[in-house]
């Protein structure tokens, strides 16, 4: 669990960077138009009418972006950490629409931040299946290359940890 609310945390934070940087090119930009038009500098005067540009046109749309990003993130935490399992519980603690709920925890789940759970529209009920264990062919961990060690049920990778059934 703690792996996937990393994850959404770094994309988060990218989120928000690139919506910070996308809103200062917009003001930037303005500036380096008036300066690269007075005093005939055409490079400067490019780069600040795409500044302007991109700006203009990307600063609402990447708020926006980040804005779901923090509600996704909302949900995965509902879901992860409050242990709520039913979209209308969901819904009714974010104060959203149960269609914007359900659209969130399946996009948390598409991305593999909610994990563990089968949704089936309306419920998320947790996945009692066991993953398969790995067969191991070599002395060599599968998951990160280390040095595999014997144990009473298999081989233990020294290095991450993982298991593997007896070959």
């Amino acid at each position: 669990m703690k792996d996937k609310k990393i994850d959404i945390n770094k994309d988060l934070k990218k989120s928000l960077i690139t919506a910070i940087v996308i809103s200062v090119m917009f003001v930037v930009g303005i500036p380096l138009i008036i300066v690269g038009a007075t005093k005939s500098i055409w490079a400067v005067l490019g780069i600040g009418i795409a500044f302007t540009v991109i700006g203009f046109y990307g600063t609402p749309l990447i708020w926006i972006n980040y804005g779901n990003k923090r509600t996704l993130k909302h949900v995965v935490d509902a879901v992860m950490e409050d242990n709520l399992t039913t979209v209308e519980e969901i819904a009714k603690q974010l104060q959203i629409r149960d269609r914007l709920a359900r659209d969130y925890v399946t996009t948390g789940i598409r991305k593999k931040y909610i994990t563990g759970y089968i949704f089936n529209g309306s419920v998320l009920t947790p996945n009692q299946k066991e993953a398969p264990k790995k067969k191991i062919s070599t002395n060599k961990c599968l998951n990160c290359g280390g040095t595999l060690q014997k144990d009473e049920t298999g081989y233990r990778c020294i290095y991450c940890g993982s298991h593997f059934d007896e070959k």
